[in-house]
C-alpha cells in the first residue's frame, strides 16, 4: 500500500506542479484600449448650372472650361457678348466635410443627353467632363482636398451640336460623385 500510496502522491505532485507551471506562462491585462476618430460625412450640392449658352444649329461643339467658364466652339459663332451667347459658366458643387480628408471625384463617363421636351423631343449629347479648382490628375481618379472642411468644385463639358439641330430650350440631368479617399 506504500507504494500506491506514494506513486499517487507523486501523481498529485506532478499535476500541482505542472498547473503552476502553465499559471506562469499565460497573462490578462485589462487596460487595453481602442480608440476611433467619427468625421463628418462628405456632401456634395449643386451651386451654379452649367450653361453653354445660346447656340447656332450647325454640326460642332461648344465646350465650357472647368477652370473660368470660358466658352470654345466649332459651331457657328454669334457676337461675343452677353446678348448674344445668353448666359455662359461652368457648373459649381459644393463640398462640405472633414477638413484633413482627401476625396475622389467621379465624373460621368458616358454621354449626357439633353432634351427639348417636346412630345417627340428633340436631343444633343453632353460629354468629355473635366473639373477644375482644388483638384489634380485625370477625371479618373480625381484627388480633391477639403480646406477648412469646405470646397467648391469647377466643371466643364462639351455640347454636341448637330448640323439640323432643332430650335428649343434643352436640359437634361448628370452625376458628380465625391467619395473620402
Amino acid at each position: 500500500m506504500n507504494t500506491k500510496m506514494s506513486k499517487l502522491a507523486l501523481a498529485i505532485g506532478a499535476l500541482v506542479m505542472a498547473g503552476g507551471a502553465m499559471a506562469q506562462t499565460t497573462a490578462t491585462t485589462n487596460d487595453a484600449e481602442a480608440n476611433a476618430t467619427v468625421i463628418a460625412p462628405i456632401t456634395i450640392t449643386n451651386g451654379v448650372t452649367l450653361e453653354f449658352g445660346r447656340v447656332v444649329a450647325g454640326a460642332g461643339t461648344v465646350t465650357i472650361a472647368a477652370a473660368d467658364g470660358a466658352r470654345a466652339n466649332s459651331v457657328p459663332a454669334l457676337s461675343p457678348g452677353a446678348l448674344q451667347q445668353g448666359l455662359v459658366r461652368a457648373a459649381t458643387f459644393n463640398v462640405t466635410g472633414d477638413g484633413a480628408s482627401t476625396y475622389a471625384i467621379t465624373l460621368p463617363a458616358a454621354d449626357v443627353t439633353l432634351s427639348d421636351g417636346a412630345g417627340v423631343p428633340n436631343t444633343m449629347t453632353v460629354n468629355a467632363f473635366t473639373v477644375a479648382a482644388g483638384t489634380t490628375g485625370s477625371v479618373t481618379g480625381v484627388i480633391g482636398t477639403l480646406a477648412a472642411g469646405a470646397g467648391v468644385l469647377n466643371v466643364g463639358a462639351t455640347l454636341n451640336v448637330a448640323a439640323g439641330q432643332a430650335p428649343g430650350a434643352y436640359t437634361g440631368t448628370y452625376s458628380v460623385t465625391v467619395a473620402y479617399n
